[in-house]
């Protein structure tokens, strides 16, 4: 198994899983539809999203890993510097997207 092309495929499925976090968590707080689809899928809509998160992670690794074979070392230390930003930046948007869902703002 080659390492750096593991954690090159790992790391943007990491950042592709983020994005979809952020997103689906916000649509669901604004679609009651949505909430209420994730909610019967597997009876919480939180343990939904994890599932989700979970296929799609595992899925986004595999393709990635087949689809880059050598991604260099420069590549692979952009790739991880862009999955802690997306990390930051995602935790950023969810906390001030509930701080204003809970004070009214939006």
């Amino acid at each position: 198994m080659n390492t750096p092309r593991l954690i090159f495929a790992s790391a943007l499925a990491a950042i592709a899983t983020i994005v979809f976090v952020v997103v689906i968590t916000i649509w669901a707080e604004l679609s009651v539809p949505l909430k209420d689809w994730l909610k019967n899928f597997s009876g919480h809509h939180w343990t939904s999203k994890s599932i989700f998160s979970a296929l799609l992670y595992a899925g986004a690794t595999v393709i990635v890993y087949g689809l880059f074979h050598n991604p260099g070392d420069v590549r692979l230390r952009r790739t991880l510097v862009f999955l802690l930003a997306s990390t930051a930046l995602g935790s950023i948007i969810l906390t001030a997207f509930y701080t204003g869902h809970h004070f009214r703002l939006f």
